[in-house]
């Protein structure tokens, strides 16, 4: 019976094509915070028709509105104006669209392990869907989420525009709101030249099997496109790829696929084809990501590798353990291979092979095959600090509970090294799943630069359930841990916060260089201040959506 309740109330909540309706002249519309979840059914009482927001050139700017009505409406379009800018000027309306925001299920679990079937759940608006058109159910709030991309060229100034409300046509009573862009004197890098380090690991694999499609098949790589290009724009540096069958065992709902065929032929030796390893990071390539390849994973949380045996005509396991003959020989020959393979393609500097949360005596003995194998390759790992390998890999993101000190950062960077920091099930607040609040993703970012961090590594992306576009939970894990972004390509509150706080933090670093240079003491003592917070152990932040609007205050005055 609460399944079929559950589905009943998801009906009426999501239907946007009411069959019954009452014609309306007017409804209420107000821009509203962004920085909590809003539930269905709230009714606004404070209106806002008119606000400011403050944007750099070349910042993606989300705003939300509520829009609720007393009596169904159909036929409901969205449409924002051009931008006019109060010295003369104006900028396309091409440059902004408004999108209707859909709930999801969610319910208050946190942590590892299973997840829990008592919680009661709870809608939470995270989904910005693809359409500006359809319809509004009565006495149900419906959120609203405007993307502005300010022009790299725009002249600063006070710019204005109009989200207004139509239905059948015409524009409803009451429905029209102002906002004011005041866009000031400078600009944010590109997202390809932005400093901040970001890892979110893709998972292609939820893609075919969402939209029916043979993995690896041209269908598929069409379809991965416009989800990579988002992923672009949010500045990604990292193309994840995988090496052999699942790497990470149990956890993954769409098990990972080898990129690369391992063949082990009938007279003993070895054989590689590289065909959608190729294909998939010229791909990233094409959509912008082409800073790192981590390559995933000599050590997999089973320690089984799956090659085909030309001999047995067959696929096999191969059972083993990273101090045995088995392991050296198998990652010999794919080391040696693939580094070549990487040089005749230009790609041998920016890859590591990656591992994820192994222990230390695996990280050794993979360290040790991998360097007799092919000297100076680099390596990655996500997990606790490890004081014998911080050293020697690349690529080092710790977890978010642990704290590295200035110095042993800073020698890590003067040898070029990488230093991120990782959140998972495992953190609470700030985190990025369904049942935080959409402020927490801003800080996210922040953390990192508090504390002297590259950038921010989440271990899935897309590694959608079987009802992602409805439900955030999952058999495992918080409720939307294991994604943030949804099909269609449709992107999400929390995933545009995110893109919000690592445009924050590439403004504090610019900011703060300058400050320093110029020897404002004064904004470096306050932006300190805001920030310092972040680096105790726990954490005792208080409200990340009164920090995240402090700093953004600071660095925009």
């Amino acid at each position: 019976m609460k399944n079929v309740l559950l589905f009943i109330t998801t009906l009426l909540l999501l239907c946007w094509q009411p069959a019954e309706a009452k014609p309306v002249n007017s409804i209420l519309a107000t821009w509203s915070q962004k920085d909590r979840h809003v539930k269905p059914t709230d009714v606004p009482i404070k209106i806002c028709k008119d606000t400011t927001v403050t944007a750099w050139r070349g910042e993606r700017v989300g705003v939300q509105a509520l829009l609720w009505t007393a009596d169904s409406v159909p036929n409901v379009k969205l449409k924002l104006s051009a931008w006019k800018c109060d010295g003369g000027g104006k900028v396309d309306a091409s440059n902004g669209k408004a999108q209707f925001m859909r709930y999801v299920w969610t319910d208050s679990f946190r942590g590892c392990g299973a997840h829990p079937d008592n919680l009661e759940p709870f809608l939470v608006p995270d989904i910005i869907d693809n359409v500006s058109e359809g319809g509004l159910s009565a006495k149900l709030l419906q959120p609203v989420w405007c993307t502005l991309e300010v022009p790299r060229d725009i002249k600063a100034g006070l710019y204005t525009l109009t989200l207004d409300i139509f239905a059948d046509g015409s524009r409803l009573q009451n429905s029209q709101l102002t906002l004011h862009i005041n866009v000031i004197d400078r600009t944010l890098p590109l997202p390809t030249e932005q400093k901040f380090h970001l890892d979110l690991w893709q998972q292609p694999y939820s893609v075919s099997r969402f939209h029916g499609v043979e993995r690896w098949s041209q269908a598929h790589f069409d379809l991965l496109r416009p989800y990579m290009e988002y992923l672009g724009r949010a500045g990604q540096t990292v193309v994840t790829t995988i090496l052999f069958y699942e790497p990470w065992g149990d956890q993954s709902h769409d098990k990972f696929d080898p990129m690369i065929k391992t063949v082990r032929k009938a007279d003993g030796s070895w054989s590689y084809d590289y065909t959608v390893f190729d294909h998939y990071v010229e791909l990233m390539d094409s959509c912008g990501i082409n800073k790192q390849i981590n390559c995933y994973s000599m050590v997999p949380w089973d320690m089984t590798f799956r090659y085909f045996d030309e001999a047995k005509g067959a696929e096999v396991n191969l059972k083993t353990e990273t101090n045995s003959k088995d392991y050296k020989e198998l990652w010999t020959s794919f080391l040696q291979a693939f580094a070549a393979h990487l040089k005749e393609k230009g790609w041998y500097d920016k890859t590591c092979i990656a591992m994820d949360e192994r222990g230390a005596d695996k990280m050794r003995d993979a360290w040790r095959v991998a360097q007799e194998a092919v000297p100076g390759m680099k390596m990655a790992l996500a997990g606790h600090i490890n004081d014998e390998m911080m050293p020697k890999l690349y690529d080092f993101c710790i977890s978010f509970f642990d704290r590295l000190d200035h110095q042993r950062i800073a020698d890590r960077r003067a040898k070029g090294f990488v230093t991120t920091t990782y959140t998972c099930c495992s953190a609470n607040n700030p985190n990025i799943v369904s049942n935080n609040d959409p402020s927490d993703a801003v800080v996210l970012p922040l953390f990192c630069i508090a504390n002297d961090l590259d950038g921010f590594l989440h271990w899935s992306w897309i590694n959608w359930n079987n009802d992602p576009l409805n439900d955030t939970r999952y058999r495992l894990f918080s409720p939307g841990d294991t994604f943030f972004f949804y099909p269609g390509p449709r992107s999400s509150v929390r995933f545009e916060r995110l893109i919000e706080g690592i445009e924050t933090a590439e403004k504090v670093r610019i900011m703060r260089e300058e400050w320093r240079n110029s020897r404002q003491t004064d904004k470096i003592k306050a932006l300190n201040d805001l920030l310092d917070p972040l680096k105790a152990k726990p954490l005792k932040i208080g409200s990340t959506a009164e920090l995240a609007r402090k700093v953004e205050t600071l660095v925009n005055d």
